[in-house]
């Protein structure tokens, strides 16, 4: 299953122009096929059939860039819908990546709405900026706001699956570009024909068992309109260069059938997976914990006792499964090395993503949490502020109210000790502090290593100062020198709110 787990919030001009066509009562009129005669069509509904088990009188949102796949793919299921039954709708993302050749690509998808008299969901984002702000590249950045934009245009339109125009072409350069990188049965697998991407919505490919060319013929044949992207022509790209360059000298210097080979070879490879599959979760149930979004633990006691193999396809599967990436041969080595490597070792695995060696655990960790987060503000003693994903409260209450909460993130304290402006920052390697329950100062980094509070997590938690001492690390311990005691005549109280920062919105 496809999570979208830990990705940095969307940009906030993302909004969804819903099209509506002029003509909403066109049926198929000019556009029908001859079904009995289109062995193209045929194979297309046995598929959408008998592999993809579409349900009748379901909806379907395409995805249409405006290149001959896709634009071949809203006329197959156009012309078929009536024979199944379903019901479909056009999404068109807009990266503004290309200038005039987007915007051009946004007209035909438009246009192509129009002909069809389909419903189009539109959304124009500028994926460069928001990859750069995010520190993620391109293909990472547009992958968040695709499947963003999708997620909420099915919603907005109750469909039930997503169709997008993968072909065996593409899959077979998928297995390559996975095989180059050593990414193992989990690479070999290449593109799912249908998956599930969150509850009740589902990929498909319904183009997958058909090749590149087979398509552009089917186009050719229906007298269809589509663009090319120049960006696909670059030898830039490694899949680009697999594309052009190498499966042509395989197919003319050793095998003609490549394509169908490697294709195969990812049916295979999904059936591998398939068996050890069960294995593979019943370990990740007993050893793996989700801690949030962006941190997942991985338990190492007891699990050096399991197949080397069985160990390698557990790791993949928490950074597929959590995040969304695919582990090369050698990074996998790296995090078995990460068993046995001393407290504190990092392995980096992707751009943003980390391992992290934290005694009998790693913890798989994404940038946005292991880089440094220093800040420092000054405050009143009383009122509410912001501090990174929470909301801090102070406030004066009756000696009263006072109490001992269980809660860490509530505490007590000595008004009449703590300055009028209070310094909030993060943790220093001199800090030091008087915990509740000492005499004398200890350093903060050993009390951190004494609450088993992990190196890449001390940035998390508020250090409250009042002249140059520490009185309060915030949902950890106060501080002994100012605590309420038989002699406080007034109380101050502290609270730690944590801010629900998700994603629910799903609003156009």
């Amino acid at each position: 299953m496809f999570i979208l787990k830990g990705f940095p919030n969307l940009p906030s001009e993302k909004k969804i122009i819903k099209i509506f066509p002029q003509n909403i009562t066109k049926e198929l009129g000019s556009f029908a096929i001859n079904f009995a005669g289109n062995p193209f069509i045929q194979k297309f509904i046995r598929n959408l059939k008998d592999n993809l088990l579409i349900e009748p009188n379901s909806k379907i949102l395409v995805g249409v860039s405006g290149g001959v796949d896709s634009v071949a793919l809203l006329d197959a299921l156009y012309c078929t819908r009536h024979y199944i039954p379903f019901e479909i709708a056009i999404a068109h993302l807009n990266h503004l990546l290309r200038g005039e050749e987007s915007d051009a690509d946004e007209e035909l998808v438009k246009e192509l709405a129009e002909k069809y008299a389909l419903l189009l969901f539109l959304q124009r984002t500028n994926v460069k900026e928001f990859a750069e702000k995010h520190s993620l590249n391109l293909a990472e950045g547009a992958r968040i706001v695709r499947y963003d934009f999708f997620r909420r245009a099915s919603q907005s339109f109750s469909a039930k699956y997503i169709a997008t125009a993968h072909n065996a072409n593409d899959q077979a350069e998928t297995v390559l570009f996975n095989l180059f990188r050593g990414t193992g049965i989990a690479g070999l697998r290449g593109i799912a024909e249908k998956n599930e991407i969150s509850k009740g919505l589902y990929l498909i490919r319904p183009f997958l068992n058909f090749t590149r060319e087979e398509i552009q013929n089917y186009a050719i044949t229906r007298n269809l309109t589509w663009r090319e992207d120049s960006s696909n022509q670059s030898l830039q790209y490694v899949r680009n260069r697999i594309r052009l360059q190498l499966i042509p000298l395989l197919q003319k210097d050793f095998n003609p059938n490549i394509l169908e080979n490697l294709n195969r070879t990812a049916k295979l490879a999904r059936e591998v997976q398939r068996i050890v599959s069960n294995q593979i979760q019943s370990l990740y149930d007993r050893f793996v914990i989700e801690r949030n979004s962006k941190e997942i633990e991985l338990q190492l006691q007891g699990l050096q006792h399991f197949d080397d193999f069985l160990i390698g396809e557990l790791l993949q599967e928490i950074v597929r499964k959590n995040f969304d990436e695919l582990l090369s041969f050698g990074k996998i080595q790296e995090l078995k090395k990460l068993f046995n490597a001393n407290p504190g070792k990092v392995v980096s695995l992707q751009k943003n993503l980390f391992a992290f060696k934290n005694r009998d655990k790693i913890f798989f960790i994404q940038r946005e949490i292991i880089k440094s987060k220093q800040k420092e503000i000054v405050i009143k003693k009383t009122g509410h502020f912001v501090w990174f994903d929470s909301v801090i409260e102070l406030t004066e209450v009756p000696t009263i109210e006072f109490r001992i909460d269980p809660d860490p993130n509530v505490e007590f304290f000595d008004y009449d000790k703590v300055a009028e402006n209070i310094v909030v920052r993060t943790w220093k390697e001199s800090d030091r502090f008087v915990p509740l329950g000492m005499k004398k100062s200890i350093k903060l980094s050993d009390f951190f290593v004494n609450q088993k509070v992990p190196v890449f997590r001390k940035e998390e938690y508020p250090l409250f100062v009042s002249n140059g001492e520490i009185f309060w690390v915030g949902g950890l311990r106060i501080s002994e020198r100012f605590k309420v005691t038989k002699r406080t005549k007034r109380v101050l109280k502290g609270v730690i709110k944590k801010l629900n920062l998700n994603e629910n919105d799903s609003s156009f």
